[in-house]
């Protein structure tokens, strides 16, 4: 990658205004609605963390988004994850290149340390590493990188785990632990519990196999230690990370409801069969960047692609491998393709295995499925190699037969179904044959390739040629999924200002899954250009707050097929009294808005809201509601009531009687986990301060702690005492607290289990 350039999506981020006019040239983009993650979520969270790390800052809450949401508990922000420090310590847009080099080369190291302790020869160790790193699977989720930084690190936690079933040592024990722990920090909810799954039933199945070749009452002592170390060190270390997403998750806006609908939604999200058809062809249904992809979902959800050659490879160990590990990954494989097609398999897992029924549907376990092909791949390597370098022709023979067995399934593809597929998309018909000339060429280069060691006697050199053609079939498929762009596209310098106090909002005429949306300054924009907008875009933020948005639209505030998203959208009717409750003074919009002054017209508009609060204000009287479901529909048949808050519980406040006189406020941030409100005036009444409630915020007046209660749905007030001249806010959750106690505590443990190991060698 060139200097200047970053490993992000930007070329879909200059179709929106503002950037599109400012920009110059606008380059051709297809909409990728999961690419796009990488630069609206991916980059505004990095550039945060870092700024705030780089400043001392643990950033526990982000204020430009959403009027405030916790950050350090959305996982994905990944704020103590270690290896995220290339983001802090260099330019966030060139960190993300590094980043995705780094974890690349680690998880290939890792798997081949792995397939060589079960029994790969070296090249057969770094065919499999190989295809592990260059999979489909990964190239199609890579700018969402915390699936690479979480799923990396599978590989050592096996290894470890196979080390300490089969020797019966703590620190392998440790090594495991810690290896998921890394995988806990990395940031990817749904890629950590796969990871567990798979490790866990690796070392449930190996721990109780006989091939440890020692007693059952060992090999269950084994086992257990090994359990509760791995799991005890894991926790441990990623509590700083875990306890607070779990808090979080409590009150978040993502619901679950068990039961037969939930299943079925689960179920909808499967493969569909007809997409096995990417396996040998790896854009059977077209491809994403080109604006072709026809089939269901995302084109990522079921990127399954090893390359032609590596599922030969793969096939060829099946069947020709005897050893444990072998047949434990043949059978792991076919597992896993029966949960990603839907099958009743699924039934077991989403009831009995915590977690399953919200991981979205059963099509990301294919991440397990290009593991174990990977171990199959290596295996097949290196039993081909000891085949061929004893002169057994029939190894060749059979390869080469499944070869064309595999590439005349690519000609049946193209000649019956790609028809059918042209009708929708045109383009699909010289993809599917450019790809299926290209696949023929592959097979007969590593038919030759095999036929060459055979006959000359140099498997070695045969197998560093099949590994090139790997190489070469997997980086190939690859091209056009990863979006390299110039630094200077990458969130270019906004044209307006920032307002002192108020908030911005960016508007949304549509958003469909299909095409760009008409847009402009989409949601998490604001975190870049620290303005504080009142919608915003993240896996996880606060269901009172989805409520609020909800009012302002007096409907759903989010998109079909993406509830994790909070638009305002010309489509329904403004909520202007609720908008300016939150203190919005700016609206973007790309079509004309009623009801708001307009400042500028262009390529997008620019409203000013003139009705617009101030951020913090002193009310002198409330109206108390005890529920929040009451607030809500409060909040919708009052409105935002002048001089009155809407308060959610008990009348009492603290023993205080608020006066009915006024008091200015003035808002200072003081960090972006604690603001101050000072008071000029006479002390008393409600202050209001248009920040989003969440549990972990304290306020302190004048010192002495008050209470915080839910105002008007989504927001703050506090009772002032009379006296009160100014009222801290800090955000201070006990589960980060405790979190960071148990991750401090497991570290030395960690760091005492490496430090006697070095001791112990060094004696």
């Amino acid at each position: 990658m060139r200097a200047g350039n970053a490993l992000l999506p930007a070329d879909l981020l200059v179709q929106f205004g503002p950037w599109r006019s400012a920009v110059g040239a606008v380059p051709h983009a297809s909409w990728d609605p999961l690419v796009w993650d990488g630069i609206a979520q991916y980059y505004p969270w990095r550039l945060f963390a870092a700024e705030s790390l780089r400043a001392g800052v643990i950033p526990l809450w982000n204020p430009y988004q959403f009027c405030g949401t916790p950050f350090v508990a959305n996982g994905q922000s990944a704020v103590f994850y270690p290896l995220n420090a290339v983001f802090w310590l260099m330019p966030v847009g060139r960190a993300f290149g590094w980043s995705a080099w780094l974890h690349l080369a680690l998880t290939g190291w890792f798997a081949y340390l792995f397939l060589r302790r079960v029994g790969a020869d070296r090249v057969g160790s770094v065919a499999g590493a190989v295809v592990w790193q260059g999979n489909g699977f990964f190239v199609a989720w890579m700018h969402l990188p915390t699936v690479l930084c979480t799923a990396g690190w599978l590989p050592l936690a096996l290894l470890c785990v196979e080390r300490a079933l089969a020797q019966g040592r703590a620190r392998w024990a440790v090594g495991a632990g810690a290896a998921l722990g890394m995988a806990g920090l990395a940031g990817h909810p749904q890629m950590l519990q796969l990871v567990v799954l798979m490790t866990g039933a690796y070392a449930l199945v190996r721990g109780l196999a006989p091939s440890l070749r020692v007693g059952v009452s060992a090999r269950l002592a084994r086992l257990a230690a090994t359990g509760v170390v791995a799991v005890g060190v894991a926790g441990g270390l990623a509590a700083v990370q875990l306890l607070p997403t779990l808090d979080l998750l409590r009150i978040a806006h993502r619901t679950f409801t068990p039961g037969p609908e939930s299943y079925r939604a689960y179920l909808s999200h499967a493969m569909p069969s007809a997409q096995l058809a990417g396996m040998l062809l790896p854009h059977a249904f077209g491809h994403p960047a080109l604006g072709s992809y026809v089939g269901q979902d995302n084109y990522a959800e079921f990127a399954a692609y090893v390359g032609i050659v590596g599922l030969a490879l793969a096939l060829w160990g099946a069947l020709s491998c005897r050893t444990w590990h072998a047949r434990f990954f043949a059978l792991s494989v076919l597992v896993v393709f029966l949960i990603a097609l839907g099958t009743s398999v699924n039934g077991p897992l989403y009831r009995w295995v915590p977690g399953m029924a919200r991981s979205g549907g059963p099509g990301r376990m294919l991440l397990l499925g290009m593991f174990g092909l990977s171990v199959m791949v290596g295996s097949g390597v290196s039993e081909l190699g000891r085949r061929l370098g004893e002169k057994k022709g029939g190894a060749w023979a059979g390869f080469a037969l499944l070869l064309a067995a595999l590439f005349a399934g690519t000609w049946v593809w193209r000649l019956l179904v790609t028809p059918e597929l042209t009708e929708l998309r045109p383009g699909i018909a010289a993809l599917s044959a450019g790809e299926t000339r290209r696949a023929g060429a592959l097979c007969l280069a590593a038919v030759l390739a095999m036929g060459t060691a055979w006959r000359w006697s140099r498997p070695k050199l045969g197998m560093s040629v099949l590994i090139a053609v790997l190489a070469v079939d997997l980086l190939l498929a690859a091209n056009g999924h990863l979006h390299v762009s110039p630094m200077g596209s990458v969130y270019p310098a906004f044209p307006l200002s920032e307002p002192e106090q108020g908030r911005v909002v960016g508007n949304a005429k549509d958003w469909p899954s299909n095409r760009f949306p008409n847009a402009v300054l989409p949601p998490n924009a604001a975190t870049v250009y620290r303005l504080r907008d009142v919608f915003g875009y993240d896996s996880l933020y606060l269901a009172s707050y989805r409520d609020f948005a909800a009012a302002v639209q007096h409907g759903d505030p989010s998109p079909p097929l993406n509830g994790n998203l909070l638009l305002a959208r010309l489509g329904q009717v403004y909520g202007l009294d609720v908008l300016s409750l939150a203190g919005v003074e700016t609206v973007l919009s790309p079509t004309p808005v009623r009801g708001l002054k307009l400042e500028l017209a262009g390529a997008y508009y620019v409203y000013s809201n003139p009705y617009a609060l101030p951020r913090a204000w002193v009310a002198g009287s409330a109206v108390f509601v005890p529920s929040h479901q009451e607030a809500v529909v409060a909040l919708a048949e009052l409105g935002p009531m002048p001089d009155c808050v809407l308060i959610t519980g008990k009348e009492d406040m603290g023993g205080v009687t608020p006066s009915g006189a006024r008091a200015a406020a003035e808002v200072k941030d003081l960090s972006v986990n604690a603001v101050e409100v000072k008071l000029s005036g006479r002390g008393g009444g409600y202050l209001f301060l248009a920040d989003a409630y969440a549990p972990g915020w304290r306020a302190y007046a004048d010192g002495r702690e008050v209470a915080i209660r839910p105002a008007d749905v989504a927001f703050r007030a506090v009772a002032l005492p009379r006296e009160a001249r100014a009222v801290v806010f800090r955000y201070e959750p006990a589960a980060f607290r405790v979190g960071l106690f148990a991750a401090l505590a497991t570290c030395l443990l960690v760091s005492a289990v490496i430090g006697s190991r070095i001791t112990g060698r060094g004696q």
